[in-house]
């Protein structure tokens, strides 16, 4: 039997065990970390109150974790980056912000550049707001001990 022939005996024979195997689960017996709220509702936004603020940092759990922010998502558009207002190299510490990191002022070629690098300027796709909320599931990590 040639090589071909057999891996296609063999992946015909693993499907058929799989589904003759498996065992059916209809949508209605799966439950949601959401509980039962249906999809399409809009879930509740946590309390302003529970937000981390600056004056208790949350520590980072590892070397390179981007940091969380202690306060609500500011839109961010094509055209404009409110985070810049209070972030940027020239407002940090006039608004006592955290500064942008210098690692957000290199380009994808590894070089240094004046101005955000273009892969950095949606800062809500590494950074999110941080809440104290109950976890949805539990959780065992602890960081690593090498830094």
């Amino acid at each position: 039997m040639k090589k071909s022939n057999a891996i296609v005996v063999i992946l015909s024979v693993s499907l058929m065990t799989l589904l003759g195997g498996s065992s059916v689960v209809s949508a209605s017996d799966v439950t949601s970390l959401r509980g039962g709220h249906d999809i399409n509702m809009v879930s509740n936004i946590p309390n302003r109150r529970n937000r981390i603020k600056d004056t208790d940092p949350y520590e980072r759990t590892w070397k390179e974790q981007p940091p969380i922010m202690p306060h609500k998502d500011y839109g961010i558009t094509i055209k404009e980056n409110r985070c810049m207002e209070c972030h940027s190299d020239e407002n940090y510490k006039e608004e006592e912000a955290t500064q942008i990191g210098r690692s957000h002022y290199v380009d994808r070629s590894g070089a240094s550049i004046n101005h955000l690098a273009g892969n950095r300027y949606f800062c809500n796709q590494c950074h999110a707001p941080q809440f104290r909320l109950d976890p949805l599931v539990g959780n065992l990590f602890s960081t690593s001990t090498r830094r």
